[in-house]
């Protein structure tokens, strides 16, 4: 039989053995030995090729099941993976990723064990595989990956994400750097990195060449003299630059191929006149507009005296602080912070009417010149949400920017947290000259903000141009650019066309702040054409794989702007390419096809995700992931070889520490107060798009159309406290209702049923703090759907939400309103009812997000969707209850047999088995514990307690 291993990748890494998938700390954790993890990294002008080799035995008398699990940077392809067992070798192959799709459906259909793990993180993505292996047996994991390091604020970053989990006796980084323009600087560092740690490395650096080894004795790994756990446990950085003139560049031609490093020094600064465009609604309230404030205060005291500025808060209104730019003097700057500090959340979110306010203050001051001629104008837009007032459709607010814009200046689009419409964000960046990113809600928000303006804060060049002649080169990367950046660096990458040629011209156009800039060189061929030694350890065809990775990046990103016919263009030429260089791209899978002769086969499936994608495709079987830590620092990632900041093309999701099922398609709304209405209860309003679906934290759109679900399903993520921040979402589907709840740092979720009658009424959530009550009411047909939702806020408000009609009642009047209406909005003091594409009805109740989707099949049904993290502690309900978190021990685990867990303080019988989530059209399979008896021993209490006599009963 076949093992079949489907790497749809993702992206930086740490590796585990473990019996599962964690590895749990018990005596027989010693069975499976890491004995060693060997990461072999060599970079050649830029280009790293790096090499993981993890070698593990299994000492045990029986079979164990073995996880390779590391992390890799987001911008890099992995180009080969191969598993050693028993003297044969399973080399991995790259696909078309439709193709290995199809492989993986047949092998499921044929009822084999599958798996897909689809996982991302800020900067890292994660790559795993589990196998299992033979008694006294052992295995070879090597995985290698490439990428085209950037220069970010005037530095290379040489990331490797370090975490065995266990001693590994033979534990060794090597890297080593050869750079013929000259080395300026190397450090390394790591927050894991003791005093003694650090004597463990070994550092060589000469004029052009750097070698860097870090090899840990058993002894120094060890957190404390006589512990068993490592230390080794973060990200090991390598920060370097490489000396700079003021000159055409560094261009190096190897093999018929040519790239050009161009990043000036000693160079004048361009004046920058910048607008910063705040969302202040209401779904920036606590730590994020806190934050932001702390930020801008930050970026204020930054701005060059050179430098005019404004400021434009919005929520449902527009707040410019002035009416025009001022200069950047120590007045301007105090009166500044002074409106900073009085930036305070409420309202809806008006993006159309902000962007085109601080586009009219711009335009204003270019027209009675106002700013120097020879300036850079930018607009920086920071948001959390979907437009929910004013033009609310995403194409007409991107053709409305876009037209009034006209080129004249560059867009920024900030998106803060996982609510955001990203691809609407970075659609309208990249129309209009800038890029987007995402800004990660965490304790380190404020510093994420301060270092993309860092990155923008000082243009040396605009309008940069180079210019190669027609018939010598071809297949020319990227080659003009808006603006250059003290800091980047602009890579050109092509092809050389004439075999005959002696020297390759290159000319650049620029405009600096005195005057055109115009450079010209001839670089001889020859001599270039032999690569050095210095160089040619590590392949000879360096510079050729550099341009087939900087061609596939800036194609793939060139889709997010083209049009369906161009796009489908773009990608068949980026695919090609991926299968002909074997990368692993958004396009592309790696599939390992090992013989088996235990009668059935394995599908594993992993893939690179992208920064908004929808995975309508996501299928997930036994599988489960595993979400890395997500680290202090913000170290964005973005396509190499284009000047300015970097946007995060592959950027899905910030990661939690512990597993979480992969089933989890958890969806997440943005959260929007709306604005006061003087109609008294609906009103028509602008058709507003569909929101994107999410999961928490890490991004996952589910199909357009309603999968058929067939499962009631209860999906709540229960994860730390403050400072994180991190939102719960509940996911509830028809018939037996099956809560499903995932728990931090555990494999299995906990599930459990409960069987009631037709037309019962539960009590699911009840928040004495907020006054908000949420109770469903199953199908009187006899199918244990939900028919009806009651929302009651305080005694001022009462929602129904039913299979037809939706009504709001409040203490003088009600009102009622059908599901067919295009759209429908209400808005009060502290509450919103807003009606999405027909079938998807949001509620806020004093921030507290509330969405409803009508599903078609079967049924029809309702569907319930809240962020749990929003309610207080002491909330009660079936679901409620969870939102303060919940946790357990393992005491005994065995597949559809009876298990034993330790929950709050006693034991409870479980059955560890695979439920299938129908929450998906893929019929996604869960680990679970479930525990039988309506949830006795997990939910507080006997079921009778969630049972309400009426809809609108409080507690």
């Amino acid at each position: 039989m076949k093992l079949i291993f489907g790497i749809l990748l993702v992206g930086l890494w740490t590796l585990k053995a473990s019996e599962s998938a964690r590895p749990r700390r018990s005596v027989k954790e010693a069975d499976l030995d890491i004995y060693s993890f060997n990461v072999d990294c060599k970079v050649t002008s830029r280009y790293a090729h790096t090499v993981m080799v993890s070698r593990v035995a299994n000492r045990a008398n029986v079979s164990k099941e073995v996880t390779f699990d590391v992390e890799l940077p987001k911008s890099a392809f992995i180009s080969n993976f191969s598993m050693t067992m028993e003297g044969k070798t399973y080399v991995g192959v790259v696909k078309k990723k439709e193709e290995a799709k199809q492989q993986y459906d047949q092998a499921v259909a044929r009822g084999e064990s599958a798996g897909l793990v689809r996982v991302s993180g800020r900067k890292m993505e994660e790559f795993k595989v589990s196998v299992a292996i033979a008694a006294h047996s052992k295995v070879t994991f090597e995985l290698t990956y490439e990428e085209l390091l950037k220069r970010n604020l005037g530095n290379y970053d040489i990331v490797i994400k370090v975490s065995p989990q266990q001693l590994v006796k033979n534990f060794k980084i090597d890297v080593d750097v050869s750079e013929s323009q000259g080395i300026s600087f190397l450090d390394v560092q790591g927050k894991f990195l003791t005093q003694e740690l650090k004597n463990a490395i070994q550092k060589t650096v000469t004029e052009d060449k750097a070698h860097i080894s870090f090899a840990p004795t058993i002894d120094q790994q060890r957190k404390c003299p006589e512990c068993q756990e490592s230390i080794l446990d973060g990200e090991f950085i390598i920060k370097y630059d490489v000396k700079r003139e003021m000159s055409i560049g560094n261009i190096q031609i190897v093999n018929g191929y040519f790239v050009h490093y161009f990043a000036p020094v000693h160079m004048p600064r361009i004046p920058k006149n910048v607008v910063f465009v705040i969302d202040r609604s209401g779904s920036m309230y606590g730590k994020k507009i806190q934050q932001t404030r702390e930020a801008l205060l930050k970026i204020l005291q930054d701005v060059n005296e050179e430098d005019s500025f404004g400021l434009i808060t919005f929520d449902h209104s527009i707040t410019p602080w002035k009416n025009k730019l001022v200069k950047a003097t120590p007045t301007m700057i105090a009166e500044a912070k002074e409106f900073v500090n009085t930036i305070r959340d409420s309202g809806a979110t008006d993006i159309n009417g902000a962007v085109l306010e601080g586009v009219k203050i711009l335009r204003i001051a270019k027209e009675e010149r106002q700013v120097p001629e020879r300036s850079v104008s930018i607009i920086i837009l920071l948001t959390d949400g979907d437009p929910t007032t004013g033009v609310t459709n995403l194409e007409q607010i991107q053709s409305n920017v876009k037209t009034a814009i006209k080129e004249q200046f560059t867009l920024y689009c900030l998106g803060f947290g996982f609510d955001v419409n990203y691809n609407f964000l970075e659609k309208m960046a990249l129309e209009n000259g800038g890029v987007a990113r995402r800004i990660y809600e965490d304790s380190d928000s404020a510093l994420q903000l301060q270092d993309f303006y860092e990155e923008v804060a000082s243009p040396l060049l605009m309008d940069v141009e180079l210019q190669y002649l027609n018939n010598e080169v071809s297949s020319v990367t990227q080659s003009r650019f808006k603006f250059f950046y003290n800091g980047s660096e602009i890579v050109v990458a092509g092809q050389i066309t004439d075999n005959d040629l002696d020297f390759l011209t290159t000319d650049i156009k620029a405009e600096s702040v005195e005057s055109a800039l115009i450079l010209t060189t001839k670089s001889p061929i020859a001599n270039k054409d032999k690569i050095s030694e210095k160089q040619q350890y590590i392949f000879g065809d360096y510079i050729e794989r550099l341009w087939a990775y900087l061609t596939i990046q800036q194609k793939l990103s060139k889709t997010v702007t083209a049009s369906e016919e161009d796009k489908k263009k773009l990608q068949e030429e980026a695919l090609k390419l991926s299968l002909s260089y074997n990368f692993v791209t958004p396009l592309t899978s790696m599939v390992v096809t090992k013989p088996e002769d235990e009668g059935r086969n394995q599908s594993m499936v992993a893939d690179k995700p992208q920064e908004g994608e929808a995975h309508e495709d996501d299928i997930d079987g036994n599988a489960y992931q595993y979400f890395s830590r997500s680290s202090a620092r913000h170290h964005p990632m973005a396509l190499p070889g284009l000047s300015g900041p970097p946007g995060p093309y592959y950027d899905a999701v910030q990661t939690y520490r512990g597993y979480i099922p992969s089933r989890s398609k958890v969806r997440s709304y943005g959260s929007r107060v709306l604005r006061k209405s003087r109609n008294r209860f609906w009103k028509n309003s602008v058709s507003i798009p569909r929101p994107t679906f999410r999961t928490a934290k890490y991004l996952r759109r589910l199909p357009e159309t309603a999968p058929t679900l067939t499962i009631a399903t209860v999906h709540l993520l229960t994860m730390p406290p403050a400072p994180t921040f991190i939102t719960r979402h509940v996911n509830i589907y028809p018939q037996d209702p099956k809560f499903i709840i995932p728990v931090p740092s555990r494999m299995h979720s906990l599930c459990f049923d409960v069987s009631v009658s037709a037309g019962t009424i539960l009590q699911l959530i009840h928040d004495p703090d907020s006054g908000i009550t949420i109770n469903g009411k199953t199908d009187d047909a006899g199918k244990i759907m939900f028919q009806a939702f009651s929302i009651k806020y305080k005694d001022q408000y009462k929602v129904t939400v039913g299979l037809e009609n939706i009504t709001l009642h409040t203490v003088e009047d009600s009102s009622d309103q059908n599901w067919s209406w295009k759209s429908v909005q209400h808005s009060a003091d502290k509450i919103s009812l807003s009606l999405v594409k027909k079938n998807v009805m949001k509620i806020i109740f004093d921030n507290k997000v509330i969405k409803i989707m009508l599903l078609k099949s079967p049924g029809p049904f309702l569907w319930l969707n809240v962020q749990l993290g929003n309610f207080s502690s002491s909330s009660s309900g079936l679901l409620g209850q969870f939102a303060k978190g919940v946790s357990y021990e393992e005491k005994m685990v065995s597949l559809n047999n009876p298990s034993r867990i330790e929950l709050q303080g006693h034991d409870l019988d479980v059955i560890s088995k695979l439920e299938t989530d129908y929450g998906n059209s893929s019929k996604i399979k869960v680990r679970c514990f479930v525990v039988d008896s309506n949830g006795d021993g997990l939910i507080d209490g006997p079921l009778s307690r969630y049972i309400m006599t009426d809809l609108f009963e409080g507690s």
